[in-house]
């Protein structure tokens, strides 16, 4: 009979965190992935794999322990048989006697075998016993421990349907972890941010971007490690909105740094210098590393020759906002030429833009050139543009 305990280099009387710990090291030491072509090893980590299964399980363990405490008892009743060397003078004795056999004594044997058993009987009796009450009383904590657990699942529901959403995931994420039983509330804590967020999106449509910032902000702090990308987006939106320009710059800026949306986060950080801190030429920098990042993609996807098959069905709508917003700032610092090139393209790619088309015939204004402004006026006009043009162009 194997001794488990000795297999793991352990005594009898280990505990199951020694029991543990032990398997954990011999399972790493003998592993087969680590001694490659010696079977030797691979018998040895199934041993030991057998021994863990055993040693680990109570009502396995309880059956060992019987078998084992009963073959050391028998080992201790049995008589140990002495040799004894033969005595070499008798034989030279004519008058050598015959030898005689001892007798057997059944009813004592009887009385031994009866006796192991009894003892056998009463440890297991004992033992399974224990297990009984450890069971019991390992059934009954337990079935506090759920009660408890619920009842925190159960303010945790209540305070976040009042809209208390900071205290009810600070008490769901108390609980760690979710047992079997517990599937309801591994669901309401899953579906927690989500409702932040729906909630969030909400306010953020009704334009209330304070509240919706408040939300958003919560999604963050719930969980830092996830990207977010779409809330996050709004968030910078939500800050500009508020005149917090240098968060949502910080945002865009992570956006950036993680390769998300490069182009429109440039536009839009962009936009905030122009807008907001006032800082054209800070904007006019981001605008152009966007637009050179895209001319670098053109060429990439379509070749040197991108500008003979690209149309707007190939490029994402934040290249027009880049070139339309290229524009503007051009005309703004009274570059005009410029202004014409990127408005120009935008033409190209995007045929049914009036903006444009109103770019470059207020371009062809500051350079003075009135006729040229009026074909762009009225190439506006054709794309159903309202606004008012000069005199000289009625």
């Amino acid at each position: 009979m194997t001794n488990y305990y000795h297999v793991l280099g352990l005594n009898e009387d280990a505990s199951p965190a020694e029991i543990k710990a032990a398997f954990k090291r011999l399972a790493v030491k003998y592993h087969p992935d680590k001694h490659p072509g010696r079977p030797e090893m691979e018998e040895k980590f199934k041993e030991i794999n057998r021994a863990h299964q055993v040693l680990s399980d109570e009502y396995e363990k309880a059956r060992f322990d019987l078998k084992l405490k009963y073959r050391q008892f028998s080992e201790s009743e049995a008589r140990p048989y002495t040799y004894q060397a033969p005595n070499t003078n008798a034989w030279k004795n004519r008058n050598r006697t015959r030898y005689a056999p001892g007798k057997v004594d059944y009813k004592q044997n009887a009385i031994a075998t009866a006796y192991a058993f009894g003892i056998t009987f009463l440890i297991a009796l004992v033992v399974m016993t224990g297990v009984w009450i450890k069971q019991s009383y390992e059934d009954h904590k337990l079935a506090e421990l759920l009660e408890e657990r619920r009842m925190t699942y159960t303010e945790a529901k209540q305070l976040f349907e009042e809209g208390d959403y900071k205290t009810a995931f600070e008490l769901m994420t108390s609980l760690k972890f979710f047992r079997s039983e517990e599937k309801d509330m591994r669901q309401f804590k899953s579906s927690m941010l989500d409702k932040i967020i729906e909630n969030g999106d909400l306010q953020f449509d009704k334009n209330n971007y304070e509240g919706a910032i408040a939300l958003y902000e919560l999604v963050q702090e719930f969980a830092p490690n996830l990207p977010f990308y779409e809330v996050r987006q709004k968030l910078a939106d939500a800050y500009k909105k508020t005149n917090q320009p240098k968060k949502a710059i910080e945002i865009l800026n992570d956006f950036l740094v993680g390769e998300y949306e490069i182009i429109s986060s440039l536009v839009k950080i962009a936009e905030i210098h122009r807008d907001e801190l006032d800082d054209p030429e800070e904007a006019l920098d981001h605008l152009q590393i966007a637009h050179r990042l895209a001319i670098k993609r053109y060429k990439k996807f379509f070749g040197e020759g991108y500008a003979l098959v690209i149309n707007e069905e190939y490029v994402p709508k934040s290249h027009y906002y880049l070139y339309t917003s290229l524009a503007d700032l051009y005309l703004e610092l009274d570059d005009p030429e410029m202004a014409i090139k990127a408005s120009d393209w935008n033409k190209y790619v995007w045929p049914d833009s009036a903006a444009s088309y109103v770019t470059t015939a207020k371009a062809y204004i500051a350079l003075d050139e009135q006729q040229k402004a009026c074909l762009e006026f009225r190439g506006a006009k054709d794309r159903n543009w309202f606004g008012q043009t000069p005199n000289y162009c009625n």
